[in-house]
C-alpha cells in the first residue's frame, strides 16, 4: 500500500461493514457499537489508515469539498436531493458548496468554472449543458449526474419507465380516454424520458395522449397551461412535476372543475406540499434523499479510489405512484 493512500473505502471492505460506518466509527464513535468500532479500528490498523491530518503538502491535493449544481433551489424537489447529499458527505468528511443555476445554461457554465478550482468532484442534479460538454467536464473533475444519462459518465436515474406504466395504468382504470402531457424545460433530459415512457406506456392501455408545453417548471407554468387548456380540457393531465401540477390543478379548481369528476390531474416528485393541495396531489414518488446519498457516495468513491470504479456506472432507482383525491373515477358521461 506504499504507492497508494488507503482510503475509508479500503478499511470499510476490509472491516466488511459500510463506508459510512467507518467515518462514524472515526468521528463520532459512540454512534456505533464497540464491537464494530474495534473491528473498524484494527482494519485500519492493519491496512496502515492514517487517521490524524495530512500533512500541508499533501492536504493542499485535496479540498474536502463537493460542487452540487440545482437549476432551481426553490423547487422542494432539489431541497430533498441536497439534504439526502448533506447526510453522506457529512459521514464522509466533505462540504457541500451549492451552485443554484436558476435554470439558466450561461449561470450554470460560469458557475462550473469558477467551482472547479475549489472543489474535488461535482454533482449536477438538473444540468441543461449538451452531452458534449459534460464529457468535456468530466476529464478535468469527477462528476456524477442526477436524472440524466450521459455515455461515459456516472449517473443515477428514476426508473421513469415504470413511474409512467404506474401513472397509465391507474389512469386507464378510472375510465380516463384522453391524456395530455404537460412538459417541462425544453433542454431537460428527464422530461424527454418521461414523454417517451408516456407515449409507451399509453399504447399499452389504449388510451389517446398528447403533448402539450414546454412549461416552466413552476405554479405559474401550472397555471399558464390552464389558461391554454380549459376550453378543451382532456380527461387527464400529467405533470413534468408537482409544481406544475399544483398551478393546473388550482387553477382548474377555482374554474370551478370538478377534480376528479371532469379532470384528474397528476404530478411528479411527491414534494411535500402534495399531500396538503385540495384532496392530495397523485403524484409519482422518486426517492429523492436516497439518490442525493448516491451520488455524493458514488462520487467520493470516485475521488477516492479511482481504480475501483473503471468504468463508468449507471443506476436507476425505483419510483412509485401514490393515488390521491386529484385523480379517481370520472363522472358518467
Amino acid at each position: 500500500m506504499a504507492d497508494k493512500r488507503v482510503t475509508i473505502y479500503d478499511v470499510a471492505k476490509s472491516a466488511g461493514v459500510a463506508p459510512s460506518t467507518v467515518s462514524r466509527a472515526f468521528s463520532r464513535p459512540g454512534r456505533v457499537s464497540a464491537a464494530t468500532h474495534a473491528k473498524v479500528m484494527a482494519a485500519a490498523k492493519e491496512l496502515d489508515y492514517r487517521t490524524t491530518a495530512p500533512p500541508a503538502q499533501e492536504r493542499a491535493e485535496r479540498h474536502h469539498r463537493l460542487g452540487i449544481e440545482v437549476p432551481d433551489l426553490t423547487n422542494p424537489y432539489f431541497a430533498e436531493i441536497v439534504s439526502g447529499m448533506q447526510e453522506a458527505a457529512h459521514e464522509l468528511g466533505y462540504l457541500l458548496i451549492l451552485l443554484d443555476t436558476v435554470e439558466d445554461e450561461d449561470r450554470e457554465r460560469s458557475s462550473l468554472e469558477s467551482a472547479i478550482s475549489v472543489v474535488d468532484g461535482i454533482v449536477l442534479s438538473g444540468t441543461r449543458l449538451s452531452d458534449a460538454a459534460l464529457t468535456h467536464l468530466t476529464k478535468r473533475i469527477p462528476v456524477v449526474v442526477l436524472n440524466r444519462r450521459v455515455a461515459g459518465l456516472d449517473s443515477v436515474t428514476p426508473d421513469f419507465e415504470h413511474g409512467m406504466e404506474q401513472a397509465m395504468s391507474h389512469l386507464a382504470e378510472n375510465g380516463t380516454r384522453t391524456v395530455t402531457y404537460l412538459s417541462g424545460p425544453v433542454n431537460s433530459w428527464s422530461d424527454g424520458e418521461r414523454w417517451r415512457a408516456a407515449r409507451a406506456a399509453a399504447r399499452v392501455h389504449d388510451l389517446q395522449v398528447q403533448r402539450h408545453g414546454p412549461f416552466p417548471p413552476t405554479t405559474a407554468g401550472g397555471e399558464q397551461a390552464f389558461e391554454e387548456l380549459q376550453d378543451a380540457l382532456p380527461h387527464a393531465v400529467v405533470c413534468y412535476n408537482d409544481l406544475i401540477a399544483f398551478g393546473f390543478l388550482v387553477s382548474a379548481l377555482r374554474a370551478g372543475v370538478r377534480v376528479p369528476g371532469e379532470l384528474s390531474v397528476m404530478g411528479h416528485d411527491d414534494i411535500l406540499l402534495a399531500r396538503h393541495i385540495g384532496g392530495g396531489l397523485t403524484t409519482v414518488v422518486s426517492p429523492k434523499r436516497a439518490q442525493g446519498r448516491a451520488a455524493v457516495e458514488r462520487l467520493v468513491r470516485r475521488i477516492e479510489n479511482p481504480s475501483s470504479l473503471r468504468a463508468p456506472v449507471e443506476g436507476s432507482l425505483p419510483v412509485r405512484l401514490v393515488p390521491r383525491g386529484s385523480t379517481g373515477p370520472r363522472d358518467q358521461d
